[in-house]
């Protein structure tokens, strides 16, 4: 299979293995998101509030899905620090 890159947000070339999406909960096209998806909608790793899910395609998918174009696409070290935050990490000293 060919490997397939892209151009990150600071220019720099990038392979592409796992492709990961944040996006909206209640997107309106989420049964069209839950058929390209690993897993189910149900199974995703959600934010604490709830209103944003990860979601990640099929390893070798690289498909142009419409209904994801409005999203912005990470790769496996980009979603790892997106998520590094306090919208999706529970602080056990705030609990």
């Amino acid at each position: 299979m060919e490997k397939k890159f892209r151009i990150n947000e600071l220019g720099v070339r990038v392979e592409i293995l796992n492709r990961y999406f944040i996006i909206n909960s209640d997107d309106p096209n989420m049964d069209n998101i839950d058929h390209v998806i690993v897993g189910t909608v149900e199974s995703q790793r959600y934010s604490i509030d709830g209103t944003m899910l990860v979601v990640k395609l099929h390893k070798g998918d690289y498909n142009d899905y419409e209904f994801l174009d409005q999203y912005q696409e990470y790769n496996h070290e980009e979603i790892l620090i997106a998520l590094d935050n306090d919208e999706w990490i529970v602080n056990p000293f705030f609990e």
